[in-house]
């Protein structure tokens, strides 16, 4: 049933009575933050055809802690461990091998990437063709499809689901302390300059919170007040210790060339910056949920959640669009001066990127529902298309989305790779088209 955009009443009707709400306004809460920090946290400076592009939190070391409130990624992987589990949990009871599952999950998380890459790609090769000078179009595109890097991560995490989720039957929260363990073994080794090893800490990290989900679903993270103040403190004083006796690095995101951060790759201080996440949102639990009960808020919070993939992977391309205009009609300054009147027009700066979104999503919502059936398909297509998709996304991401020396601009081998996982997983295939449903599944 077509339901219109935005009826309180109706989505109120059409939503189950055992739907976590609160999931579903952590979900949007942590990808709107993201959203206002990397907003906020952009420097440019244009000097001819130089153009820089730097992040605040290395230009004013001071307002690193910010990322300690703009870092809610784990938010976000929490929440994903706990609609995974359920999702697979169903899809275990209705019979529906795992191949399937994770193909229809994959079509669902990648089919806004589908419409970004689709007017992003010839975009570039226009671009390159018309000669336009290569820090310009590098520094945009690149900011352009920032957001992308997450779905890579993402994927892998969907994948596994039914792997980890036996895991958790069988051994509960040691995976978690495992993950743990093993994320503060990698620090260690990284400390000692072991090549590569990194790699492994961005599964155990957003994987071990992902695993945490697990526990939310079935309802046993603790739900009293004083325990939630407990697990905050607990975390906020281990974070404390890592950042001012330990040596890690004060930023949970990476300030620029030259800093370290706790994110990339990620490290026992992040860590515990989720833990002392998941306090507080255990200890905001119950009022939250009463909250949710008001249909203007739910509605709010479900019409949103429900095009919030696209508000991710365009949020960025509002900014390139509005800085690019600005800076084009002379109306901004392109010193990127950390001043007073830098501060001051902040504000302006993320109304108009925001009224820019708000058309962009209006534009590429309806990629964000991908309105076909689950066929079944085989488990080799799938770990193929999801080895593609996250190898394209990787060479694309690290290599840069713009490279100057190519005949179209575009690291075709990269690109290559990308569309051919999305085609193996049936993402491209389909057009992706509301399907009337404004409470995300």
């Amino acid at each position: 049933m077509s339901l219109p955009l935005f009826d309180p009443d109706r989505i109120a009707a059409h939503t189950p009575p055992d739907r976590d709400r609160y999931i579903d306004l952590l979900r949007v809460s942590a990808i709107l933050l993201v959203v206002l920090g990397h907003w906020l946290a952009g420097v440019v400076r244009v000097d001819g055809t130089e153009v820089t592009v730097t992040r605040l939190i290395g230009e004013v070391p001071e307002t690193q802690p910010a990322t300690w409130l703009f870092q809610v990624m784990p938010v976000f992987f929490l929440v994903g461990g706990a609609v995974n589990a359920r999702s697979w949990s169903r899809a275990r009871a209705a019979g529906e091998p795992w191949p399937t599952w994770v193909q229809r999950r994959a079509r669902r998380l990648l089919g806004p990437l589908v419409a970004l890459l689709a007017v992003w790609a010839p975009v570039t090769v226009a671009l390159h063709a018309a000669g336009l000078p290569p820090a310009w179009v590098s520094a945009g595109i690149d900011h352009a499809l920032l957001p992308v890097w997450f779905l890579a991560v993402y994927l892998l995490t969907v994948c596994l689901t039914p792997l980890t989720h036996l895991l958790h039957r069988r051994a509960g929260i040691l995976v978690i302390a495992a993950a743990v363990a093993l994320t503060g073994v990698v620090d260690v080794l990284r400390e000692m300059e072991t090549p590569a090893v990194g790699f492994a800490s961005y599964l155990l990290m957003w994987g071990g919170v992902h695993q945490i989900g697990y526990l939310w679903h079935e309802d046993r993270l603790p739900r009293t007040p004083r325990t939630a103040v407990v697990v905050f403190v607990g975390g906020a004083v281990a974070l404390t210790l890592l950042v001012t006796v330990a040596g890690y690095p004060i930023a949970m995101v990476a300030p620029g060339a030259g800093y370290d951060d706790n994110a990339d790759p990620p490290s026992l201080a992040l860590w515990a910056l989720a833990v002392t996440q998941l306090g507080a949102v255990l200890l905001f639990r119950r009022p939250a949920e009463r909250w949710l009960q008001r249909r203007w808020v739910w509605a709010v919070t479900a019409v949103t959640g429900g095009m919030l993939m696209t508000v991710f992977l365009w949020h960025m391309t509002a900014a390139v669009l509005v800085g690019s205009a600005l800076h084009t009609a002379g109306w901004w300054p392109s010193t990127g001066v950390v001043d007073v009147s830098w501060w001051a027009r902040r504000p302006v700066w993320v109304g108009l990127c925001a009224i820019v979104l708000a058309v962009l999503v209006t534009v590429f919502r309806r990629f964000e529902v991908v309105d076909t059936p689950a066929t079944r398909v085989g488990a080799p297509r799938v770990l193929v298309g999801v080895a593609a998709t996250v190898t394209g996304l990787g060479v694309v991401l690290t290599g840069g989305v713009y490279e100057a020396e190519t005949a179209t601009g575009l690291p075709l081998v990269g690109f290559g790779v990308l569309v051919a996982g999305l085609a193996s997983l049936g993402v491209i295939a389909v057009p992706g088209r509301q399907n009337g449903a404004h409470v995300p599944p």
